[in-house]
């Protein structure tokens, strides 16, 4: 059985409108140094309010006049995804001075942070089978601590989900609106 995983790609507008990847996925977990361990998304599963219902309500009458689209969208959610970020990777043992590790944790956690910020993000997610496309849009703080010697820094990134909900593994919704240049293809 395959390692499951938990995948996010940056995506950034090029020239001619579309959203276009700036290179392979990454494991959240093995391509920052191996050193960032993934603790929790929360709102992952919401949906975000429906999107084109209108009703009317009128005196002469007890029900309300309605319109449901019928191709429903959704209002964007937020979810947070947060993180342990270590010095070393915790799989294995060091020698390495506390100073040394606190170096590492925090260029670890820059790099995860700049690759999140800037950008649309496809998360992947081996271990629901969903995917979302997200954005950064707050500001966070992390919070360090040190467990029996070892320092880490706990970090908790709020991130926009754009379509206010989460599509199934197999869908190419995300990826054919982001080859649209943010556009609803009618096609």
């Amino acid at each position: 059985m395959a390692d499951k995983k938990f995948y996010i790609q940056r995506y950034t507008k090029s020239a001619q409108g579309a959203w276009e990847s700036d290179g392979t996925p990454k494991s959240l977990e093995d391509d920052f140094g191996g050193v960032i361990r993934y603790k929790s998304m929360t709102g992952l599963n919401s949906k975000g309010k429906q999107k084109g219902v209108y009703t009317e309500s009128y005196a002469e009458t007890d029900a309300l006049r309605v319109f449901v689209d019928p191709n429903a969208t959704h209002e964007s959610t937020t979810c947070t995804l947060s993180v342990y970020v270590f010095g070393y990777n915790i799989d294995t043992t060091t020698s390495l001075p506390i100073e040394e590790q606190t170096k590492k944790m925090e260029a670890a956690w820059d790099e995860l942070y700049s690759y999140l910020e800037g950008s649309l993000v496809l998360w992947k997610d081996d271990y629901r089978q969903r995917k979302a496309l997200f954005l950064v849009q707050d500001a966070c703080e992390p919070s360090s601590d040190v467990i029996k010697n070892t320092p880490y820094l706990q970090c908790s990134v709020k991130l926009v989900n754009v379509f206010g909900r989460t599509f199934d593994s197999a869908s190419t919704t995300i990826e054919d609106w982001l080859k649209n240049g943010g556009n609803v293809s009618n096609g």
